[in-house]
């Protein structure tokens, strides 16, 4: 790391854009985990948008305009949800069985 890397409190929000506390997210692997995971999000992301660019592109000159950007913001928004959704937090310790409804019963 470098020296003007800041230093992260434990009760401030994780870097990693989580939302969850610092302390119960990255705490035990510093910042240098955060760091590259950021890198990796934003690498994908461009990568992805090049992607949906390329897409807009040719289904535009293929169809027309409108549906060219259509499709291009939808492959951009399924890209992005992708790299959201791909690494979920862990399920809660002793939060019983995830396919059974409880109704507080």
């Amino acid at each position: 790391m470098s020296e003007n890397t800041a230093t992260v409190g434990r009760n401030a929000p994780c870097q990693c854009g989580s939302g969850k506390k610092f302390k119960h997210c990255h705490y035990g692997q510093g910042q240098a985990a955060t760091a590259q995971e950021r890198a990796d999000k934003s690498g994908a992301l461009a990568i992805g948008a090049a992607i949906a660019v390329v897409v807009g592109v040719v289904v535009g000159f293929a169809v027309d305009v409108t549906t060219g950007v259509g499709v291009g913001g939808g492959v951009l928004a399924g890209v992005a949800g992708w790299i959201i959704f791909r690494d979920p937090p862990p399920p809660k310790a002793g939060g019983g069985d995830a396919a059974a409804i409880n109704f507080g019963v």
